[in-house]
Parts: structure tokens; C-alpha cells; sequence
């Protein structure tokens, strides 16, 4: 009977050093998988802001077609962008082309007037290094 209640003490919970392992690997997969993540969201921002610029920089085509004049502001496309004052970048970080990375708060424009940028840059600046733009 002695036997018997020694073993079941035993066989209770976890050893340390079980323990310590499955941490372990808890940390080596974290270690891969958060900088992925990371890759992901600063990859979508990244897309999302090339999207917006095109759009921006479709719509001052349409103006100058239209009005002959570049805009002087981005309030100017409100008839070709709809809900123009609610079009803002994503927080964070997005890649540039230069192998940077940038963010910003809002689009401007060019100081012509002829393209839309993201803290200063062209849409042709903005991506990852290396990928091609498709267009």
C-alpha cells in the first residue's frame, strides 16, 4: 500500500523540467511567428496606402480633364473621391521601395498638384524592396 501512494505523489502534476520544455518551445514558436505577423499587418498597410494613392491620383486625372487645373487640395476631389474627408492612411508603419519604412497621419499633395503622397512620397516609392508594381 505504501508503494501505491508513493507512485500516485508521484504521477500529481508536471515536472519542472517537462515544464520547462514546453516553454521552451512556446518561446521558439512566438520568436517566428510574431515577426510573420508583423511582416503581414506592415504588408496590408502597405497595400492599402499604394490603393489609396491610386484612387487620389485617379481622381486628380479626372479634375485636370475636367477643370483644366490641378487641385489645390485634396478637398478639391471630394466629387471624384467620395467621403474624401474620411480617407486617412493606416496606423503604422508602411514599406518604401528604398528598403524604409514610413508613416504618416494624412495624404497631401504634390506641391503641383499633380499626384497624391504618403509622408512626401510617390506612389511609385512606396512597397517592399524588390517587388515589382504591376503597373
Amino acid at each position: 500500500m505504501n508503494e501505491n501512494v508513493t507512485k500516485r505523489k508521484r504521477q500529481r502534476g508536471f515536472m519542472l523540467l517537462e515544464l520547462v520544455v514546453v516553454m521552451g518551445i512556446i518561446g521558439v514558436l512566438a520568436a517566428i511567428a510574431v515577426p510573420k505577423f508583423t511582416d503581414t499587418m506592415t504588408s496590408a498597410r502597405t497595400a492599402r496606402v499604394q490603393a489609396d494613392l491610386q484612387v487620389l491620383n485617379s481622381a486628380i486625372v479626372m479634375r485636370m480633364a475636367e477643370k483644366g487645373a490641378a487641385p489645390t487640395a485634396l478637398t478639391d476631389l471630394s466629387d471624384y473621391v467620395n467621403n474624401i474627408g474620411d480617407l486617412k492612411p493606416p496606423s503604422g508603419t508602411v514599406y518604401l521601395k528604398d528598403g524604409g519604412t514610413a508613416s504618416a497621419t494624412e495624404y497631401t499633395l504634390a506641391a503641383d498638384g499633380s499626384e497624391a503622397l504618403f509622408a512626401g512620397k510617390k506612389l511609385s516609392e512606396i512597397g517592399k524592396p524588390g517587388a515589382s508594381s504591376g503597373s
